[in-house]
């Protein structure tokens, strides 16, 4: 028997955060989805009010973790994964790099994600069972003039990969998530010439699509995934092992 899946999404408005929630309601799961933005979680509560529970709030609240589990439980029964999808990018050289703008790169991008791993841990470890996956990006491995967004999101995977070890005996996998290039609004709003030189460095082809990583998550939700933890999958075309830009 398959066990049900009682899913925190953060970020859930964003292009990648929204073809998560769309996979995992079409295959039966129920959704606390959160976000800043409240007018596409309201949407997607309103066509199935049933299974998504919507909340506005910002990853960098102390209190949303508990928030949010407390929603899960409410509505649903006790959560038995978070997948955070929370991330913001606005980047310098790191000798450029204002104290203000690096402080709110790690705030959104790794602080926030780690308070909410820990909220709902205490309900995984009851269940004796979870998913915890965060969609980190191929930036943690160093992208040129990036020093603050990449610092963040390897702190994240360093983050996820101590708490695996942590719980690996509990029946609780906590994996990443590093998308490469994805065809988001976000990207296609950059210029056409630098989209094009990208989408060229990637072996297979073509820019990678927010079904692509949903479908990842998908299985890393599932319980033929659990002997994969502690890991940071790589959902970039081919590009990780291609020459970088």
């Amino acid at each position: 028997m398959t066990r049900p899946v009682i899913a925190i999404v953060t970020g859930a408005a964003g292009a990648i955060g929204a073809a998560i929630v769309e996979r995992l309601l079409i295959e039966g799961a129920r959704v606390v989805a959160t976000d800043l933005d409240p007018g596409p979680l309201d949407a997607a509560a309103a066509a199935a009010p049933d299974r998504v529970a919507a909340v506005q709030g910002d990853i960098t609240d102390p209190a949303l973790g508990s928030q949010l589990v407390g929603v899960a439980i409410q509505r649903f029964g006790a959560p038995t994964a978070l997948i955070g999808c929370s991330g913001w990018l606005r980047d310098a050289r790191i000798q450029n790099m204002e104290p203000e703008l690096f402080r709110r790169l790690l705030d959104i991008n790794m602080v926030g994600p780690g308070r909410l791993m820990a909220a709902i841990l205490p309900a995984l470890r009851e269940q004796g069972y979870g998913r915890i996956i965060s969609i980190a990006s191929r930036a943690w491995l160093g992208n040129f003039g990036s020093s603050g967004y990449s610092a963040a999101k390897g702190g994240l995977v360093g983050a996820s990969r101590s708490l695996a070890l942590a719980h690996a005996a509990r029946g609780i996998t906590v994996n990443c998530i590093a998308p490469g290039f994805i065809d988001t609004p976000m990207a296609r709003s950059m210029p056409q010439d630098i989209v094009r030189r990208v989408v060229d460095a990637i072996p297979v082809g073509r820019a990678g699509t927010t079904d692509d990583v949903a479908a990842l998550v998908s299985f890393l939700l599932s319980e033929a995934s659990g002997y994969i933890t502690g890991q940071t999958i790589l959902c970039c075309g081919g590009r990780s092992i291609s020459n970088p830009i």
